[in-house]
């Protein structure tokens, strides 16, 4: 499927009338002249929204103008709700609604030229009640005596729902819920991708081909399940869906959403049917979290696992359940992907020893969960493999002992503490890391980079200063990306201590006189000063460091 995307790379937003924004001063809106010029807040609102219209219709094939026109007003219609009508009760809200689309349906009525009734018939089929009666009044008294509108236009908001199917990946990553809609000249589908993997938010939406297409695409790519499901159903997953996503306070949407968004909701307001809700997903017990982790550990795939192996089995168990949606024994790449470079670096504080016995029991529970839900060979070693792909992220996590007692123990952060973020400040009371720009890089460097560049800036701010986080983080990141090759000379988790190091020496912190002795800084970074030395050398004699 191809999705539309750019629509000539303007911003996602609307932009309201304010000083500059509207046609140029003193320009009449078109159609009428300069003695008959209304000057009603309306007037330049409409005048944004019709240019709004007009950008997006012109950077869309003519096939897609109907789908494109009713996208883009719903998407002005919500942006227009957010942030022109006033908080306040209800029916004042709706008196402050009421009069401004009273008054839009006048100016617009009084108009003549073609784009404006563009305008009026999408703004007549997709505002809500509030000004739906007198918008209609006006389209229809225009549309006796309107001349040179396209054919398109009466097509707008004009598509029937006929059959909706859910396709759903094997791995458990997400699933596609696609409407299909039916007209003569243009049948096609809306398309709403849900990410389980981020707590099943609705991710993207967009139009796409006619039905058969999307299924035979399905069908040609395997790894999915498609089943047909009742309009009402396919409802339902959507707006829960939709509901994850505004719930969460910066959801990670594509440009698409934020565009047809709008369109999406409107048509489901106007299905025949109440949407029928999902049901409750299963949540498991603490009791029932360990007994799976029991028959992980009696089945063949847990003979000779570490002794953190029990440890490391119910973090995956907590991480897929609590985190993610689909359970426990879905095996997936992805999942992985999250579990190793982003939850378990940011949830446990642990030394090598602890985060070396990690990938193996991984591997092992991703074969065990495979076998206990038949899934295909190809897909459980695409996700063992990313095992590999994802542990230099844990090896550069492991900076030291963190409890100070025998090796291989770790502790959790603060279970309320979501973010890594969070647990920066908590640690060291620097505030929040930059993050690292991955751009360029492929999945194991920006892995390496994800941990190393926060860790070297946690190192330095906690031993040295918070004067000295931020060159830190510079240092990993060059390294990284400048020198990847010096990656493999020494343990990942010697690199943010080298780079410590190497900041002492070069702010002159260290020596006689000085707070910090070789000695005692070799002890704060939990190494040795001959390794430090070495490895900060490679630094040296490699990069170009800043000043």
């Amino acid at each position: 499927m191809t999705k539309s995307r750019g629509r000539d790379g303007r911003g996602s937003h609307l932009r309201l009338v304010g000083s500059g924004s509207g046609p140029n001063p003193g320009q009449p809106p078109a159609g009428v002249s300069g003695q008959d010029l209304d000057t009603t807040p309306s007037v330049a609102v409409l005048d944004t929204l019709q240019e709004t219209l007009l950008l997006d219709l012109a950077a869309a094939p003519p096939a897609l103008h109907p789908v494109i026109a009713e996208a883009s007003v719903a998407r002005s219609a919500a942006l227009l709700a957010d942030q022109l009508w006033p908080a306040g009760q209800p029916d004042e809200i709706g008196e402050v609604e009421r009069f401004f689309w009273a008054d839009a349906a006048r100016v617009l009525g009084e108009r003549r030229d073609p784009d404006s009734f563009v305008l009026l018939t999408s703004l007549a089929r997709t505002v809500g009640p509030a000004g739906r009666l007198p918008l209609q009044r006006a389209h229809l008294s225009r549309g006796r005596t309107q001349y040179d509108v396209p054919d398109w236009v009466s097509r707008i908001a004009g598509f029937r729902l006929t059959s909706a199917i859910v396709s759903e990946d094997v791995t458990g990553d997400g699933l596609s819920v696609v409407l299909d809609y039916d007209d003569d000249q243009h049948p096609h589908t809306v398309v709403v991708f849900v990410d389980n993997n981020l707590g099943a938010i609705a991710k993207d939406v967009f139009v796409g081909p006619p039905v058969d297409r999307v299924v035979e695409a399905y069908q040609r790519g395997g790894r999915v399940t498609v089943r047909t499901v009742r309009a009402a159903t396919a409802a339902g997953i959507i707006l829960q869906a939709l509901g994850e996503t505004h719930d969460h306070d910066d959801p990670p949407v594509t440009e698409d959403f934020e565009f047809f968004s709008g369109l999406l909701v409107n048509r489901l307001t106007q299905l025949p049917e109440r949407p029928v809700r999902p049901p409750v997903r299963a949540q498991l017990s603490g009791r029932q979290r360990d007994q799976l982790v029991d028959e992980f550990l009696e089945s063949p795939y847990g003979v000779g696992l570490p002794d953190d192996a029990t440890d490391i089995a119910r973090l995956w168990i907590d991480h897929a359940v609590d985190r993610t949606v689909g359970g426990p024994l879905r095996v997936s790449a992805v999942l992985v992907e999250l579990f190793l470079s982003y939850w378990l670096p940011r949830k446990v504080l642990a030394d090598s020893t602890y985060f070396a016995a990690v990938p193996v029991v991984v591997k092992a529970w991703l074969r065990f969960a495979g076998e206990r839900t038949e899934l295909d060979l190809d897909a459980i070693e695409e996700a063992t493999d990313a095992v590999d792909v994802w542990t230099p992220a844990l090896e550069a996590a492991a900076l030291s002992d963190p409890i100070g007692s025998k090796s291989g123990e770790r502790v959790f952060l603060d279970d309320t503490s979501a973010d890594l973020e969070e647990a920066y400040r908590s640690l060291a009371g620097l505030g929040a890391p930059p993050r690292p720009d991955l751009r360029g890089l492929d999945k194991s460097l920006g892995a390496t980079l994800t941990v190393l560049a926060p860790h070297a800036w946690l190192l330095a701010g906690e031993t040295l200063g918070s004067n000295y986080a931020a060159e830190a983080f510079e240092i990993a990141d060059s390294l990284v990306r400048d020198a990847p090759e010096l990656l493999g000379k020494a343990r990942l988790s010697t690199w943010p201590r080298a780079i410590v190091w190497l900041l002492a020496h070069r702010h002159r912190l260290v020596g006689p006189g000085e707070p910090l002795t070789p000695q005692t800084l070799a002890a704060d970074l939990s190494s040795s000063a001959p390794t430090l030395r070495k490895t900060a050398k490679l630094l040296t004699d490699t990069l170009i460091l800043p000043h």
